[in-house]
């Protein structure tokens, strides 16, 4: 890529003809069609549709275009600009996630993506397990983070993580004098236990007979968020992902590592396509290593923040 062909570029852009950019540049209409040949080449672009003798600017041409003409400075952002639309064009990327992964984890991979690719627009929805499932399977999104066994069909999936989970206990609570919360600790208190909508109750209804914990709970619910909402009142206490964690008050609640472990799982699901996007491969490896380097932090923050 040189000065001359962007030069060239951007008067076919502007004068809509190669035949009056050649005019203006002094030159032939061939040379300048030689240019562009040649700037599409080392672009790796396709800059224009050629119809007869006609030009049209193609989606990746327009948005080429929008930087040399925004940025007509130097021609190293420019290669920067080319190799970035080639790899990852100027699309959207779609997410859909579990509430405790809408809430926290998927906005921190958000931010260190636009940080990366700020040309990407991105949408985020969150919905229920099953309608994650669903949209996954049409391809409706195209990453969809989920905390609940992916069975859906057409789709890819990977586990992302899998915690232990901690009890949430409102602040002055007796049973924040202790470091360490089992389950035997629950027996008469008042429960605010995930409802069968998530995988990990059956686990943890075995947890609670085993250690003769038989009472009914108090409130039942599918998020942790909502737990969270509700033990910070004082509504009772909780069993919760410690992804719900981020971001409570530790003035109204407080966490407790929890045994026996109970398992909460997260997984990635992604439609099944032929075709590797790389926009969504970027994102799903910068959920991995983001998951990765907080992963070792959950169950240390929780006796830091009591």
């Amino acid at each position: 890529m040189n000065q001359r062909q962007i030069e060239a570029f951007r008067l076919v852009m502007l004068r809509g003809s190669m035949t009056a950019a050649a005019e203006e540049l002094g030159t032939s209409q061939p040379s300048i069609s030689r240019l562009i040949a040649e700037l599409e080449q080392s672009t790796g672009l396709a800059l224009f549709t050629r119809n007869g003798g006609r030009i049209q600017a193609t989606d990746a041409g327009s948005a080429f275009y929008r930087e040399v003409d925004r940025s007509f400075v130097g021609l190293e952002k420019l290669v920067h600009s080319a190799r970035e639309i080639r790899q990852f064009g100027t699309g959207r990327l779609r997410l859909v996630a579990a509430p405790v992964l809408a809430l926290s984890f998927v906005p921190t991979v958000i931010e260190r993506f636009l940080a990366a690719y700020p040309r990407i627009a991105v949408s985020l929805e969150m919905r229920s397990e099953g309608t994650i499932q669903r949209w996954a399977s049409s391809a409706y999104c195209d990453i969809g983070f989920s905390t609940a066994t992916p069975d859906a069909f057409g789709v890819t999936s990977a586990e992302l993580y899998r915690l232990p989970g901690v009890c949430a206990l409102p602040a002055g609570h007796p049973l924040t004098a202790k470091k360490h919360i089992h389950a035997r600790d629950l027996k008469d208190q008042h429960l605010i236990l995930p409802s069968y909508a998530d995988d990990t109750r059956s686990a943890l209804d075995r947890v609670l007979r085993q250690a003769e914990v038989n009472q009914v709970p108090t409130i039942e619910t599918p998020y942790g968020a909502t737990i969270c909402a509700m033990v910070s009142r004082g509504l009772g206490i909780g069993l919760v992902n410690p992804l719900a964690t981020l971001d409570t008050n530790p003035e109204r609640i407080v966490f407790r590592p929890f045994s026996p472990d109970v398992l909460f799982r997260g997984f990635t699901v992604c439609p099944q396509l032929q075709h590797v996007n790389p926009v969504v491969q970027a994102f799903l490896e910068l959920a991995t290593e983001t998951m990765e380097r907080e992963h070792g932090h959950f169950r240390s923050d929780v006796v830091v923040r009591a």
